[in-house]
């Protein structure tokens, strides 16, 4: 995996993102709490994942670089992860404006032998953590998705949620 396909993956990052945000700057407060009518996360839980799975998956690919050895687990790439709820949507957005900055940063500066090294985190197959950046990505179009789909639904956006 080389430099140019990380940096590519970041920048790729950073426009979701950066949309992300956007929506987020046009919401109310009470918007960005609000799920779909028969439940599920709110916009604000949304943000929550989104952040704090992206700041795991720096993370991981640090520690892969002092520890190459060690077999981790889906939760460290933020399978699941939850953390404090943003109060306000100029909150959320702040956050997912910081982990653009850390993934714009970080993404880029991954040590290519730990892109190109197998690495197992349970229980998903073993393989390389470049091979894994796709996936990173994709989960962040996903999450962006879903709130626009939640803000939809709850008649809080006007456009038509992209697939």
């Amino acid at each position: 995996m080389s430099a140019e396909t990380m940096r590519r993956a970041a920048a790729e990052s950073g426009e979701i993102l950066t949309e992300f945000e956007g929506i987020l700057r046009r919401i109310s407060d009470a918007d960005l709490h609000r799920a779909v009518p028969d439940g599920g996360w709110t916009v604000a839980q949304v943000v929550s994942h989104t952040h704090l799975s992206g700041l795991l998956w720096i993370a991981a690919l640090e520690r892969l670089r002092h520890r190459p050895e060690v077999t981790g687990f889906r939760e460290e790439l933020g399978h699941d992860a939850m953390g404090s709820l943003p109060a306000s949507a100029g909150e959320a957005a702040d956050r997912l404006a910081s982990l653009r900055g850390a993934l714009d940063d970080c993404i880029p500066a991954a040590d290519p032998a730990v892109l190109e090294r197998p690495s197992e985190f349970v229980p998903l197959t073993r393989r390389a953590m470049g091979e894994l950046q796709p996936l990173i990505v994709g989960h962040l179009r996903a999450h962006l998705e879903q709130a626009k789909q939640i803000l939809r639904v709850r008649g809080a956006l006007a456009e038509p949620v992209s697939r």
